[in-house]
């Protein structure tokens, strides 16, 4: 008789299948590993203390009226918020951040979108042509304040010396003179250095466009705009979501650039809502008015956010039957208009239109002339003011200010480097306070810069798997939302209460507040861009590499880092520009050259308002922006294939 076979002590559920062993449940929660939670656990602790925490501050401060000279709170509760009803000041600033959050997001998407269908085709030049449309984004958006607030000088600005050598002087205007105008031209300077983040979001979605829809299309008669409204716009609804949040917030919390050209003038004709925050906050010192106004305007970022999903959110379509094509509409094409779905929406052609066609050779002329034109114009639209601000930082001071204006300096000079890089070997004027100041806040940036970018690299990449894996966890995908709506937490609602606890553990003027308050906006951004990154990653190779024995740790360092290295280093870009351009929080968290960073110092070169300043405070604007140049032109690879098409999938 044979033996009978050894029972299985597998514990079995009423269905029959086999339940895991206790062993195999080790470490586990649910079925989340509990690595997972060891992964994110850093970053989103860091979220909660260095920005949940300040938030709920700043909200209790709302609902107080605070005396900074006899430090007396009496509770309010509402009533600052119900004072914001009847005071017609907020609600003149509420009309003015609307029309220039509209202003800013109409013309940062059209002009990406010419730039990025630009972009997207293959011509000689394209890289060079890319690298110096990413210019005006990497720029500082102080050194962007400076260089066109003296475009836009009234008697010996840029626009008026560039006018009276073309011999057109009798067109000049004091651009900033009238507030209307003031408020156009502050909005276009916006969208002049926005417009390329929204380009390269573009860029990467029609990179990923498969040729092949717009080949059918062409078959079936389909022009080129008819193609444009019904294959290449349905791709592109994710990305044009993810651009109207990031345009909308970016717009509506502005203040670098309105510090630097108009400081809410002339009059209030450029007070919005943030400015009249920054107002009351810190120079009326009314803490509880201030934190009530900028929580409304949190509020709006929040509102407009769900809008937008609602509006340009993926919805659901019918798959109409396959083979079957409606005569008198034209042919279904699927559209997938993201990598990450499983059902392509379809997407409707319109009949082929009759139309006259012009002979073959002269249509190919006339495309390649206009094509030719467009990225000429674009080519000066990003160059000539980014030319402009080198060519002043070697022009004496004396040419910058006379009368009448003109682009020509009367010769070149090194005195305006040599005053803010070597003051002992500078001009007469090497005495600048300001000018002292720039080899130190140029070493702060740096170094306030790389802290930040590893910090928040380091930890994002375990958040950023740990949501990518378990995304559809209900912990993980709140956790996810939580991050997000962090990053549409105007910074004016943050540093307000960052500036009364900072003060009391004495972090103001360190480089250490700053590597904190700025760590409260990066990290949420470098988790989001690493999960999109480990979703391109195959579940498969987390599972080879644990069968072959290796621990989770080790599977992170060993196998999937290498895979995710261009995400890293995009991530890692992304954060150190970020932090070299912020000035907010270093301007209100700083006030001694010992912590102060670039953007502050030469945002302190208007203020002493002396003519041989402009020099050197070019200068500075120049070396400044050198960091960000060099990484449009030598990382531009990363920005556009890698960091952007990742944060804005899915």
């Amino acid at each position: 008789m044979s033996a009978l076979p050894a029972l299985d002590k597998t514990p079995r559920s009423a269905a029959g299948a086999r339940q895991p062993s206790r062993a195999s449940r080790k470490g586990r929660i649910g079925r989340v590993p509990l690595f997972a939670y060891w992964a994110v656990a850093p970053t989103l602790l860091t979220v909660i203390v260095v920005v949940g925490l300040p938030l709920a501050y700043s909200f209790y401060l709302s609902l107080n009226k605070t005396n900074p000279i006899t430090k007396r709170w009496v509770f309010v509760g509402l009533d600052n918020y119900a004072g914001l009803l009847g005071n017609a000041e907020f609600w003149g600033a509420f009309g003015r951040t609307a029309y220039f959050a509209a202003f800013s997001l109409i013309g940062t998407t059209l002009l990406g979108m010419v730039m990025a269908l630009l972009l997207n085709e293959r011509f000689a030049g394209r890289g060079f042509l890319r690298s110096v449309i990413l210019v005006p984004w990497a720029m500082a958006p102080v050194s962007v304040g400076v260089l066109w607030s003296f475009v836009y000088a009234g008697n010996y600005g840029a626009l008026t010396g560039l006018l009276n050598d073309l011999g057109l002087g009798n067109w000049a205007l004091p651009w900033l003179g009238d507030g209307f105008r003031a408020l156009n031209l502050v909005a276009l300077t916006n969208v002049w250095s926005q417009a390329p983040l929204t380009a390269l979001m573009l860029l990467a979605g029609l990179q990923s466009m498969p040729s092949s829809l717009h080949k059918a299309a062409m078959l079936d008669g389909a022009g080129p705009l008819a193609r444009f409204f019904a294959i290449t716009l349905p791709w592109l609804r994710p990305n044009l979501l993810f651009i109207s949040i990031i345009a909308t917030i970016n717009s509506l919390m502005a203040f670098d650039i309105l510090w630097i050209m108009t400081r809410g003038g002339p009059g209030a004709a450029t007070t919005v809502v943030s400015w009249l925050g920054y107002l009351y906050s810190f120079q009326f010192l009314k803490f509880g008015e201030g934190a009530s106004i900028l929580y409304c305007l949190t509020a709006l970022s929040f509102a407009l956010a769900i809008i937008y999903f609602v509006v340009l959110g993926p919805r659901r379509s019918r798959r109409p039957i396959d083979g079957v094509q409606d005569a008198t509409t034209g042919p279904w094409i699927p559209v997938d208009v993201s990598a990450r779905r499983t059902q392509a929406p379809m997407v409707r052609l319109p009949p082929p239109r009759v139309r006259l066609r012009l002979p073959r050779a002269l249509e190919r002329t006339l495309s390649k002339g206009g094509f030719a034109l467009a990225a000429i114009l674009l080519f000066l639209w990003s160059a000539l003011p980014v030319l402009a601000l080198v060519l002043m930082s070697f022009t004496p001071a004396s040419d910058l200010i006379r009368t009448p204006p003109t682009m020509a300096p009367s010769a070149f000079t090194l005195d305006n480097f040599k005053t803010v890089l070597m003051p002992q070997l500078g001009s007469t004027f090497s005495t600048s306070v300001q000018a002292k100041r720039v080899p130190l806040s140029l070493a702060n940036s740096f170094i306030v810069g790389a802290c930040v970018a590893l910090i928040s690299v380091s930890l994002g990449v375990f958040a950023g798997y740990a949501f990518a894996r378990h995304g559809k966890s209900r912990f993980f995908s709140a956790s996810l939302w939580m991050l997000l709506l962090t990053r549409m937490t105007p910074g004016l609602t943050l540093v307000l209460p960052f500036f009364i606890i900072f003060r009391g553990f004495g972090l103001i003027d360190t480089r250490t507040g700053l590597i904190i308050a700025y760590c409260s906006f990066l990290l949420p951004l470098s988790a989001w861009m690493m999960r999109s990154y480990f979703e391109g990653v195959p579940v498969s190779l987390d599972r080879a590499a644990l069968i072959d024995g290796c621990s989770r740790l080790k599977m992170m360092w060993k196998v999937l880092l290498p895979v995710v290295r261009p995400g890293v280093i995009a991530a890692g870009i992304f954060c150190f520009l970020a932090s070299w351009n912020e000035f907010l929080f270093a301007l209100i968290l700083t006030s001694t050259p010992n912590a102060q960073t670039i953007p502050v110092v030469i945002s302190g070169f208007l203020s002493q308002a002396q003519f041989y300043e402009y020099g050197p405070m070019f200068a500075a604007s120049v070396l400044s922006i050198l960091p960000p140049v060099l990484v449009a032109f030598f990382f531009q690879r990363y920005l556009v294939q890698g960091a952007l098409s990742g944060a804005v999938k899915g």
